[in-house]
């Protein structure tokens, strides 16, 4: 808590009634954001076989 929450100012959240229509665009956006919070590294094609790691 904030020493302005303490002070009694109100915070005020709005939401939707329905969810939102997810289109390939914003389902895009929302994979992106997901894959950016993750460490795991995401593949977006084939490497190429030049060299192996082992």
């Amino acid at each position: 808590m904030s020493s302005q929450d303490k002070a009694g100012e109100n915070i005020t959240v709005r939401v939707p009634d329905e969810l939102p229509v997810l289109t390939r665009r914003a389902a895009r956006i929302l994979l992106d954001i997901l894959v950016e919070l993750t460490e795991v590294e995401v593949l977006d094609g084939p490497q190429e076989r030049g060299s192996d790691d082992c």
